[in-house]
């Protein structure tokens, strides 16, 4: 009787302990890096709890034909500039897609840590743009689709939804096994497959 009992504890014991192990990984969870000591969150939300400062017009010349990170400090440029003519601060700018007016924002808890977003999925594959996911990850593949020299001497630019199709739909053509793709955050476009 004594080694049932033993046997069942060791067993739940085991499952317990698996459970714990197994917690649920949010791999849509990413870092923004600060631009001009600003976050923007393009293509992505902040996790955390923010205020809206103001809104504002961010038309960007050349818009598709400019890298994630050409785009984020032309936004940063727009928002400057609207915060000046309304006398107002903010602490990181939520680029809204589909959307004429992004949103200038601050926190309501500037001793978190702000930086931290939450990516959507294109395809069924999370996509990152000018973040790096938090959990860790292994290169599947690597692209060069957000280069832009080629697309101006062509004078023809995709848009950057486009592009990412393009990335997903070619790591898929590649028969990659990948979890989502990082794109615009490094020299190279990614296929990432997380650990």
């Amino acid at each position: 009787m004594k080694k049932i009992i033993l046997g069942l504890v060791i067993v739940t014991t085991t499952l317990v302990t698996l459970s714990f192990r197994q917690t649920q990984t949010d791999y849509s969870l990413a870092r923004v890096s600060k631009l001009n000591n600003k976050l923007v969150f393009l293509w992505s939300e902040p996790v955390n709890d923010y205020e809206t400062a103001f809104t504002f017009e961010n038309h960007i010349q050349n818009y598709n034909c400019l890298s994630p990170e050409q785009v984020c400090i032309e936004s940063i440029k727009n928002a400057n500039a609207e915060a000046a003519n309304q006398g107002k601060i903010y602490d990181a700018i939520v680029t809204v897609n589909g959307s004429p007016r992004d949103m200038a924002i601050t926190w309501k808890d500037k001793s978190k840590d702000n930086a931290i977003a939450r990516v959507k999925k294109n395809e069924g594959k999370l996509v990152f743009v000018q973040c790096e996911p938090l959990a860790n990850y292994d290169i599947a593949g690597k692209y060069n689709i957000s280069g832009v020299g080629q697309q101006i001497m062509l004078g023809s630019c995709p848009t950057h939804q486009q592009k990412i199709d393009k990335l997903i739909k070619k790591a898929g053509k590649d028969k990659l096994d990948f979890d989502g793709v990082m794109y615009g955050s490094s020299k190279n476009d990614l296929a990432i497959k997380f650990k």
